[in-house]
């Protein structure tokens, strides 16, 4: 249903259904916040479309078990000085499945695995940081509706190395993720 309009002597006057908010009332009341991850990886070179991580959670998204919630931004920061940051298409997922065998293997998703994605983003526009050699890449305005299960407030997310190239990190915890969302 929708706002009610009234023309009373003249005027014009527009008052809320008993329950409903106006649309600024609505918007003030949206939490957005910063949910911030390791994305776990391997010791190891990975090949073009290989997974970098998966089946990372990204943990209360949503404000209530089965709501969802608009991803706005994603910033990767690599703290590995190797400065072959490559283009990363990050996948989200409504569970934990996994979409290859292991990480630095190539992406084997079932059908059924495919119908559990929620969406996807590719990253690629890499900055270094002098003097540390550290990278980061940000993708904004992005707009992504991301709705969980029924039983979670979660949605996980891997990253598949979609560089025609190969990334080989130094350790298992040099690339990190933060993901701007705004809550329904």
């Amino acid at each position: 249903m929708s706002d009610l309009s009234i023309t009373h002597a003249g005027s014009a006057v527009t008052q809320n259904r008993p329950g409903m908010k106006s649309d600024n009332n609505k918007l003030n009341d949206m939490k957005m916040d910063v949910i911030e991850v390791t994305l776990t990886t391997d010791v190891e070179t990975i090949a073009d479309d290989a997974v970098i991580a998966q089946r990372i959670e990204l943990a209360n998204v949503a404000a209530k078990k089965g709501g969802s919630c608009l991803l706005q931004s994603i910033t990767l920061i690599n703290t590995d000085s190797s400065t072959e940051s490559p283009s990363m298409e990050l996948i989200f997922l409504e569970d934990n499945t996994a979409i290859a065998g292991d990480e630095g293997n190539a992406v084997s998703a079932s059908d059924s695995t495919a119908f559990k994605i929620l969406g996807a983003v590719t990253v690629s526009n890499w900055s270094i940081l002098k003097p540390s050699d550290n990278e980061f890449a940000i993708k904004a305005n992005i707009g992504m509706v991301l709705k969980t299960t029924s039983d979670t407030r979660s949605v996980w997310v891997s990253v598949i190395n979609r560089s025609s190239g190969i990334y080989t990190p130094s350790g298992t915890n040099v690339l990190k993720g933060k993901f701007g969302i705004v809550q329904d």
